[in-house]
């Protein structure tokens, strides 16, 4: 009988060493054929990836948009034609690699008095607790290799018996376990492998601390239904309120001394502060955190530290770990609250985190649904870096732009729009293959990868807001988003939908009972475009952003459980709705609450699939949906269904988890929300 014809399967990224020894690489992981028969240490690198960008065309077109653009300003204004900041250029033309250069984190070992008395850099030196303190060169101290009087011994890591938890331990492996599904994945902070190593062999090396196991317990508790981690069991904003009141009391004790655990446990205290929707505690941990990694100096590449065998290669990728964490925790707490930036990026001397085998490819089998029934590799890292890669070309930019007006200039503030525009969309289309969308909304994602594309759209949304512009007449051709003149405005309501299709997708294939608390503010963003759109004179435009926004709430609303950050944003949308005045349209006063949200529900399921321009639109270019939607002859039905998508995908059942009972009834339940827009 003959055998079927098999085909070679195409690998987009070969490893390292068949790169190296230009031989055929079967893409396998964690290791490939070829490395597994050599005994080789597989290695790929996403960042070498030759594939062309899927929309070069769309790149060009930005890029002769914005030649079009800066010649029209340099008409007017020539002398301000490149005006740029400094800081901000010198960002978007790195190459997106943090710690590229060569310098040292520590002293060298000259002593010609000369290097030290003009070193500019400072460098890291022996203090409290035995552990690596920076200081800059301003200060002098960097010119001694240890602090205070004390003779010690450099130790990074003293092993000593880890102190007793108090911690059911099945409720500690159940908390464990979301832990390192649902949150590390995506806000990469801790090094698994080392902190389960001492946690089984009970051993405080500085690392495993009851401290930081405290503070990843509270965190994880915010996305548990289990009453035991709760203070009053019926009430979930009480979860994890005891394990963060004993982390908060070690928190202090460490503080005269810490070590990189302590810096992690703050950015977690940080975070399940924003939980409890006590925002100015969560922004002082966060201070916190971020003080003592430059303290430690976290920032700082420790290489002639390693060298000289002060610290060793495993001491070195747990402080990578915290810096890198840090860092995007910071960024997408400025973006989300609107603060300027804490971290200065010519700061950042310290490479990323390695890619790490049992990290990097191994699977992901958090499955909260029946949606997804097969675990499948979780490419953390990969998507760790490029959020942290994103994040440094938007947030200088993004406090330029914000600036007061008397500090940077209006033109100023357009340069620096278009040409981040431009390096955004770029990065965007240069992805990694494994990071992109898939070809088909049948196929999930691991969670972590719908955070990232909701936050680059959000990044967008924000870049171009400040630029809206409404024509002076107001009419209704000109509001219309029909209109064929590409505009900041529009680009906005793009992005806007493309946030609402992503939240779609991760309720359809996981659940919004457990996602991130950062991806609220890309919710909030969406909400209040859709918001805004709906004060536009054009029933189509308003029929179209009504049900994007309800759709939105409703997201938020479902993450309101477990994070109280967005509950204030519902709020802040209900307040907002009526400065706007266009709470009414929101509401239908001929019919009860109940029947609003029956109609609701009607119509997103028979219209959802022109909602956001149809789900596989999204695959294509970041910001190519169409604009153009026709509306029905029938007063019955708001959009016309040109483009279709399979219904199930928008059956509000399907959106949620068989555990979140309270939105089994409906699509909104009788929750804060409603009496917020008084439906």
């Amino acid at each position: 009988m003959p055998q079927p014809q098999t085909y070679r399967r195409r690998v987009s990224v070969a490893c390292e060493v068949c790169r190296r020894k230009r031989i055929k690489c079967d893409g396998a992981k964690p290791s490939c054929a070829g490395c597994l028969s050599y005994a080789e240490n597989c290695e790929y690198k996403y960042d070498k990836e030759k594939r062309k960008p899927p929309t070069k065309q769309h790149i060009q077109a930005l890029n002769a948009r914005i030649e079009f653009l800066e010649s029209q300003l340099a008409k007017y204004q020539p002398q301000e034609r490149d005006i740029i900041s400094k800081t901000t250029l010198q960002l978007q033309s790195q190459d997106g690699k943090g710690g590229n250069k060569d310098i040292s984190g520590a002293q060298s070992q000259s002593l010609d008095p000369i290097d030290d008395i003009t070193d500019v850099l400072g460098g890291l030196s022996i203090g409290e607790g035995d552990q690596l303190r920076y200081f800059g060169s301003r200060s002098n101290l960097s010119f001694m290799e240890r602090q205070g009087a004390k003779p010690f011994i450099f130790r990074e890591n003293p092993n000593q018996p880890l102190q007793p938890i108090d911690v059911d331990p099945e409720i500690r492996e159940e908390l464990l376990d979301i832990y390192w599904n649902w949150q590390n994945p995506w806000q990469y902070l801790v090094y698994q492998k080392v902190f389960l190593r001492s946690l089984e062999a009970r051993l405080d090396d500085g690392y495993c601390t009851p401290l930081l196991l405290y503070s990843m317990l509270a965190l994880a508790a915010r996305y548990s239904d289990d009453p035991k981690v709760r203070t009053v069991p019926n009430d979930s904003s009480t979860a994890g309120d005891d394990f963060s009141k004993k982390a908060q009391a070690l928190l202090f004790e460490e503080i005269k001394a810490p070590r990189v655990s302590t810096v992690v446990a703050a950015a977690h205290l940080s975070l399940f502060e924003m939980a409890k929707d006590n925002e100015p505690s969560g922004w002082i941990y966060l201070g916190i955190a971020i003080r003592m990694a430059y303290n430690l100096g976290l920032h700082i590449n420790p290489h002639l530290w390693v060298s000289s065998g002060s610290m060793t290669p495993d001491e070195v990728e747990p402080r990578s770990i915290a810096w890198w964490g840090c860092y995007m925790i910071e960024k997408l707490f400025t973006v989300g609250i609107g603060r300027p930036s804490i971290i200065v990026e010519r700061d950042i001397q310290v490479d990323f985190p390695s890619n790490l085998t049992d990290v990097e490819y191994g699977q992901w089998n958090g499955h909260s649904t029946s949606s997804v029934s097969h675990p499948y590799l979780s490419y953390s890292i990969t998507t760790f870096i490029n959020t942290c890669q994103l994040l440094r070309l938007a947030a200088r930019p993004l406090d330029d732009i914000y600036a007061p007006g008397y500090i940077v200039s209006l033109t100023e503030k357009k340069s620096i729009m278009t040409k981040t525009d431009i390096a955004l969309t770029a990065f965007y289309n240069s992805l990694p293959s494994v990071l992109r969308l898939p070809p088909t909304s049948s196929r999930p994602l691991p969670p972590h990868m719908y955070c990232f594309h909701m936050h680059f759209y959000t990044l967008v949304i924000l870049l171009h807001r400040p630029f809206i512009v409404i024509p002076s007449d107001n009419s209704p051709s000109r509001r219309s988003i029909n209109e064929s003149a590409s505009t900041s405005l529009e680009t906005c309501i793009k992005a806007a939908e493309k946030v609402t299709v992503l939240f779609r997708a991760y309720a359809k294939f996981f659940t919004l009972r457990k996602v991130s608390i950062s991806v609220v503010d890309p919710a909030r963003a969406a909400a209040f475009i859709h918001l805004f759109n709906m004060t536009s004179k054009d029933r189509q435009t308003r029929d179209k952003s009504r049900l994007l926004f309800l759709e939105t709430l409703h997201y938020l609303e479902q993450m309101s459980i477990a994070w109280g950050w967005a509950k204030r944003s519902v709020r802040a949308l209900g307040l907002v709705s009526r400065k706007w005045r266009v709470h009414d349209i929101l509401k239908n006063r001929d019919q009860s609450p109940v029947e609003s949200s029956l109609v609701y529900q009607d119509e997103r399921q028979n219209h959802d699939s022109e909602i956001a321009g149809g789900f596989d639109a999204w695959l294509q270019d970041p910001l190519d949906l169409p604009l153009t939607f026709q509306a029905a002859e029938d007063n019955s039905s708001l959009l016309g269904g040109s483009l279709q998508l399979d219904q199930e995908l928008f059956n509000t059942h399907d959106l949620l988890s068989a555990g979140d009972d309270a939105f089994l009834s409906g699509p909104f339940p009788d929750t804060n929300w409603e009496h917020e827009f008084d439906l």
